[in-house]
């Protein structure tokens, strides 16, 4: 599907009108002092136009005075009761008119600058998008209800969707140099189990412990580093060491907390179930995710706030699992904080 963008370079456009009728300015214009210079000549006040742009009368006067120095040209006469246009003013308010509706359309097609028209598309990994990012949805999708919000999961940790997504959340920087790229969180992973399968068969006491008495259910999927396990414990283990391989986090959560055996979890899984326990064992890894997105549609509002939610999402002071440094989830209290993730366990919290 091509894609339908707007390339504004600038927050402040600068654009050279081309009339036929009226000549336009040797110099390209400033939008901001384009419409300031429109509220002036409709309210005949400097005074109303700095009230209605909230900003100073001292503000207004130097913007008027650049637009006067490009057009070489006074555009108001000064009276006791206002402020008149000059015969050049009039000249410069249809140039002015006409560039305030094309500003207009433009603003309104960057706001629609997204890859599918009428939809958002936010990509991350399965268990991302499933269990952190949709739970809280509702909290974007209702600052534009005439858009879809699509949630895109992938399995496939390493393709690059840029070409697809408005924003994405990847563990790999994308190669693409022209996309706007930033750091959003840190995950940590840990060994869990289920409060019942420690119960029925003791929390392993070590690495070999884990290897020769439990099962332990791995997660193997292009962009998952599964040699991890490999490095920590050799190749040589007992049969049916291994009850279940998966390329699906969903489907590796599901079978931990149903207890069918060990496995390795980020550590804000437990704001998800409290059915579900770190074990004090040496292995801990973390990885860095960021955001992307196309510099085109950086002051499209879907986009802008897209950001600002992710950012909210991942905010490591309401949510200690993102931070830079290690929180070892038994120093959280979780009833204390104020989040509303969906449980996504809910019926297993009664515990």
């Amino acid at each position: 599907m091509e894609r339908r963008r707007v390339a504004i370079k600038n927050s402040e456009p600068r654009v050279t009108p081309v009339n036929r009728s009226v000549a336009a300015p040797a110099q390209p214009l400033q939008s901001r002092d384009i419409h300031a210079f429109l509220i002036v000549a409709e309210t005949g006040s400097l005074r109303q136009a700095a009230e209605q742009l909230n900003i100073s009368v001292n503000t207004v006067r130097s913007r008027i005075e650049r637009l006067e120095k490009e057009r070489q040209a006074s555009l108001f006469t000064r009276t006791r009761t206002g402020a008149m246009l000059t015969p050049a003013g009039r000249e410069l308010q249809v140039i002015a008119m006409r560039l305030r509706t094309e500003l207009s359309l433009r603003n309104r097609a960057v706001d629609d600058s997204l890859i599918a028209p009428g939809e958002l598309r936010v990509g991350a990994s399965e268990a991302i998008g499933s269990t952190w990012l949709t739970p809280h949805i509702l909290d974007l999708q209702t600052q534009f209800p005439e858009l879809t919000i699509s949630i895109q999961c992938d399995y496939d940790l390493k393709r690059d969707r840029s070409h697809e997504l408005d924003c994405g959340l990847v563990f790999y920087p994308p190669a693409n140099p022209e996309l706007i790229t930033a750091k959003i969180a840190t995950l940590h992973f840990l060994l869990f189990a289920s409060k019942r399968y420690i119960m029925r068969n003791g929390a392993p006491t070590s690495l070999h412990d884990m290897v020769q008495n439990h099962k332990f259910i791995e997660q193997s999927a292009p962009g998952v580093n599964s040699h991890f396990l490999d490095l920590l414990i050799g190749l040589d283990r007992p049969k049916g060491f291994m009850p279940l391989r998966t390329n699906s986090s969903l489907a590796l959560f599901w079978a931990v907390a149903n207890d069918i055996g060990v496995a390795l979890m980020p550590t804000y899984v437990v704001d998800l179930t409290n059915r579900l326990v770190p074990l004090d064992l040496p292995v801990q890894f973390r990885f860095d995710l960021y955001y992307y997105y196309h510099p085109e549609a950086r002051d499209a509002p879907p986009l802008r706030a897209t950001i600002d939610w992710l950012k909210h999402m991942f905010d490591p002071v309401r949510y200690p699992w993102f931070r830079e440094d290690f929180v070892h989830p038994r120093d959280v209290d979780i009833r204390r904080r104020d989040g509303r993730v969906v449980n996504l366990f809910a019926s297993m919290t009664d515990d």
